[in-house]
């Protein structure tokens, strides 16, 4: 095999993989269920939750104003 056939078939190789990983991600965010709650007191929790609802993350912020 000479040089540049071993190169264009690593740069080919190279971009199936990121291909096949792009796809394999793109699926996952496109299956996955975001719920947004906000409280009356100005905190805020995010529920993700994958394509079989099972929760993957729970995050839960407060915003604090700087006046008193």
């Amino acid at each position: 095999m000479t040089e540049s056939s071993s190169t264009l078939m690593a740069v080919l190789f190279g971009l199936a993989v990121f291909a096949l990983i792009v796809a394999v991600g793109w699926r996952s965010v496109q299956n996955r269920r975001i719920l947004r709650l906000a409280a009356a007191n100005g905190t805020e929790t995010l529920i993700i939750a994958g394509e079989d609802d099972e929760v993957t993350s729970i995050a839960t912020t407060a915003e604090t104003s700087g006046q008193r």
